[in-house]
């Protein structure tokens, strides 16, 4: 059967952002949650054109560990492709390590 839905969940630690001060934390979390969300997407839709796509990102604005992308692959309208999730989990981290590492979404405190 062929992929018919891919749910992605995504969240973000602001308070685990920097390690120092200077920096609008708020607004480098939602730059950095807008710049995760179009990569997830451009992705999924060069990758699955025509498959449902549906992206969520929270911002958690405490610290903590950082937590994996979660993937759910429909087949179907019920049926879950475990193994199709975990090789996109695993094409989405590495996307998203390589464009969080520019820093563009980062913004100092006024």
């Amino acid at each position: 059967m062929a992929i018919s839905r891919i749910i992605v969940a995504d969240r973000i630690m602001a308070g685990s952002l920097f390690e120092e001060e200077g920096y609008d934390v708020e607004q480098s979390a939602d730059n950095l949650a807008d710049l995760r969300g179009q990569i997830i997407f451009d992705f999924l839709e060069a990758e699955y054109p025509g498959v449902e796509v549906c992206t969520d990102i929270a911002i958690q604005r405490e610290a903590g560990p950082s937590w994996p992308v979660e993937v759910a692959v429909y087949v179907g309208d019920e049926e879950v492709d475990q193994a199709a999730a975990a090789v996109i989990r695993e094409q989405l981290m590495q996307r998203l390590k390589e464009s969080a590492a520019d820093r563009s979404w980062v913004v100092r405190a006024a």
